[in-house]
């Protein structure tokens, strides 16, 4: 009986950190949401966020973008040759990339890549006790603090995002033109008649959920790290492993939403 015991309370208290856990990220999201947009608007902080968070992520969020496209499109483009109608790669590329897949593996990716730049930085801050510093000054440290990088992932993601699907399609066309002789001309056409306006809706607001998530967790993940030499490198591990499942739960249950209507 002792086994079975201790394997329940191992588990409750794994249930009861996790409830503290989402909890905790829920509140900071909630308070950077109602002190965030009071004067002063911290625009300088939020352009530099932008900066660190999304143009210094834009070379390897098109990297990917194009070899998923490259890829998606090999693949397919050889199960469709087997049926004769390789024709149709750009009508099943469309959207199989722009609805699912270039947001997905973005926000996975260059997503997590964000919120772990985030929490090394607050979570040093944190460990050399600064935030607290900026507490005793009389500031708002999810105002100064929390609040640009959840706006700059927010806007930097959905951009990304955009960006990612060109690239795709470029990557896509590239293959179908070189491997399977479907020109380059007709594979844009059929991927651009495929897509309607609520899919480009549906993809975009994936990417401002995922980049409120990524910032969020990076940001919650650095001010509760711990004291001590490896607490920095904990923390930001465990932010990739939220991140990641935080955003397929979320993709999950808005392509339930977007699938339907």
């Amino acid at each position: 009986m002792k086994p079975v015991k201790r394997q329940i309370e191992r588990l409750g208290s794994q249930l009861s950190a996790l409830i503290i856990w989402v909890g905790g990220v829920g509140l900071m999201f909630t308070r950077a949401l109602v002190r965030g947009p009071r004067p002063p608007w911290g625009i300088s902080d939020i352009a530099y966020q932008i900066l660190q968070a999304g143009v210094r992520s834009l070379p390897m969020a098109t990297l990917m973008s194009v070899f998923l496209g490259m890829i998606f499109s090999w693949q397919f483009g050889e199960a469709l040759a087997d049926f004769g109608a390789v024709n149709t790669l750009g009508t099943v590329g469309a959207l199989a990339l722009v609805r699912e897949l270039v947001p997905a593996i973005l926000a996975v990716t260059v997503g997590a890549k964000m919120a772990t730049g985030m929490t090394a930085e607050l979570g040093s801050m944190k460990v050399s006790e600064q935030i607290d510093a900026i507490s005793s000054m009389g500031a708002d440290p999810i105002k100064k603090l929390v609040w640009p990088r959840l706006v700059a992932t927010t806007v930097a993601l959905p951009l990304l995002i955009g960006w990612g699907n060109i690239a795709a399609l470029f990557g896509g066309m590239l293959i179908g033109d070189v491997v399977f002789d479907v020109a380059y001309t007709y594979f844009y056409d059929t991927f651009i008649d495929e897509l309607e306006l609520w899919h480009y809706t549906g993809c975009m607001v994936k990417a401002v959920v995922f980049g409120m998530i990524a910032g969020t967790i990076g940001c919650y993940q650095g001010f509760t790290t711990r004291f001590g030499t490896e607490a920095v490198g904990l923390s930001t591990t465990e932010t990739v492993v939220a991140t990641t499942i935080a955003v397929v739960i979320a993709d999950f249950a808005l392509t339930t939403v977007f699938v339907q209507v």
